[in-house]
């Protein structure tokens, strides 16, 4: 699910390790883009990624934690460019060599108090992260400075891919560990408030014993669109289909995008929903609509479509209609795709006035006949225009394309594995890799943007 990161080395200049210089208080955020792509193909710049010890790049690698002693650590330090930054996505892959359950090594990212951002590590037995814990400099790590760990069983000849988004304005981080590999499994993911206020240092700690860490494609980006806390405590009604429900896992890219924001969500999507009157076990969007609270939110996002591509592709139950002149509902055409999408637009609106309202347009689907997808995202556009709503568009704003065999593997799940979203689906429901890489930042944008 989470494939590895392969792209051009790309490296700011860092702080020299040993010693960690404090961000200036007023530095300026970089732009949004790349700060770090490292694939470790050659030697970096410093060298070891600027570990002054107990590092080196070999065979495409980086090895960390070698020859260390007990409670050791080895320290590199980010420059005022990364530590300045309050929005930041981290990914990289991670693999410990470790054979015996007494040994512990790992690598933890902490602020320039020392206060821990995240922390993962390993016996031979136990996979361990962590988000909370006791102030550390980072000069030693003896066990009173561990983190607190949650613990998990794992595969230790296999690499992780760890994923992070991190938000130092709410002090949150949303995080995902998997295995790397095309059918992918989900050893833990969540939200959490941490103590750390930015990215400082990245430590490479022996807890115990002995153990080397390998670490690969380290990739540190700004988003192009970040919230810096302007969502924080805004409430949001979703509706939809098994997209926005989350299908056969509760926490859909709703779910993901309100835990990053600190949004208050009220989910009445169903699996099986249609724009149309299409007599299905979901029934339609509008009767959700007209269920929900009447108390206004802040926000109304919404999907659909997607089973309506279908229906309408192979059951041929109703046509994709038109967009009706003016914003009389009866004049809407209720037997349509098109004037039931305005039906429930109109009901929106009618029940709150002053709620802006988000269309997601989903991924280009491998699972839907292609012309009704274009037909459909036509009329959709062209009606949203119309009635001001803000789209959050998925289908042309990022890769994301399961037509495309690899992507369906990578992206998509249809049922749950080790109590998460799996992979190897029908390209239809988005598993976690395709909710945080896709879905989260395009309805964030499109949040900030309404």
């Amino acid at each position: 699910m989470l494939a590895p990161l392969r792209r051009t080395r790309r490296l700011l200049p860092a702080v020299a390790a040993i010693l960690l210089v404090a961000p200036a208080v007023e530095a300026a955020a970089a732009a949004p883009g790349v700060l770090i792509d490292e694939t470790f193909s050659a030697q970096t710049t410093p060298a070891n990624f600027g570990f002054p010890a107990g590092a080196a790049v070999t065979g495409g690698v980086l090895d960390v934690t070698k020859g260390m002693g007990k409670h050791t650590t080895s320290v590199k330090a980010f420059d005022a460019a990364v530590a300045g930054q309050r929005t930041l996505e981290l990914a990289f892959d991670w693999k410990t060599a470790i054979t015996s359950s007494s040994n512990k090594t790992g690598i933890e990212l902490r602020d320039d108090h020392g206060d821990l951002v995240f922390a993962i590590a390993a016996t031979a037995t136990e996979l361990r992260y962590g988000l909370t814990g006791p102030v550390s400099d980072s000069a030693s790590a003896p066990d009173s400075l561990d983190p607190a760990w949650v613990k998990t069983t794992f595969d230790r000849t296999k690499w992780y891919t760890v994923r992070l988004h991190l938000d130092f304005t709410l002090q949150t981080v949303q995080y995902t560990i998997a295995t790397r590999e095309a059918a992918a499994t989900v050893l833990a993911s969540g939200t959490a408030k941490v103590t750390g206020k930015n990215l400082a240092k990245l430590v490479a700690c022996d807890y115990y014993g002995t153990g080397v860490q390998s670490i690969d494609n380290f990739r540190l980006t700004v988003p192009a669109v970040a919230a810096n806390g302007r969502l924080k405590g805004k409430t949001v009604y979703a509706f939809g289909d098994s997209i926005v429900y989350g299908h056969k896992y509760p926490r859909g890219f709703v779910n993901f995008t309100a835990e990053r924001e600190l949004i208050n969500l009220t989910k009445y999507a169903r699996n099986g929903a249609t724009i149309g009157p299409a007599g299905a076990s979901g029934g339609q969007v509008v009767t959700q609509v007209n269920a929900a609270a009447s108390t206004s939110p802040d926000y109304v996002v919404f999907d659909g479509g997607t089973n309506d591509a279908e229906v309408i592709h192979d059951g041929n139950r109703y046509p994709i209609g038109a967009m009706a002149d003016g914003f009389d509902p009866a004049k809407f055409a209720k037997s349509t795709y098109a004037g039931s999408l305005e039906t429930a637009l109109s009901a929106m609106r009618a029940k709150w006035p002053a709620a802006r309202i988000v269309y997601v347009a989903v991924h280009k689907l491998g699972s839907r006949d292609w012309n009704t997808q274009l037909a459909l995202r036509a009329v959709t556009l062209q009606i949203c225009q119309k009635w001001g709503v803000t789209v959050a568009d998925v289908f042309k704003d990022t890769s994301l394309d399961t037509r495309v065999d690899s992507q369906r593997v990578a992206y998509t799940f249809s049922n749950l594995a080790n109590g998460y979203p799996g992979t190897d689906g029908t390209g239809t429901h988005p598993n976690i890799a395709a909710i945080t890489a896709f879905y989260a930042p395009v309805l964030t944008a499109a949040l900030v943007r309404s």
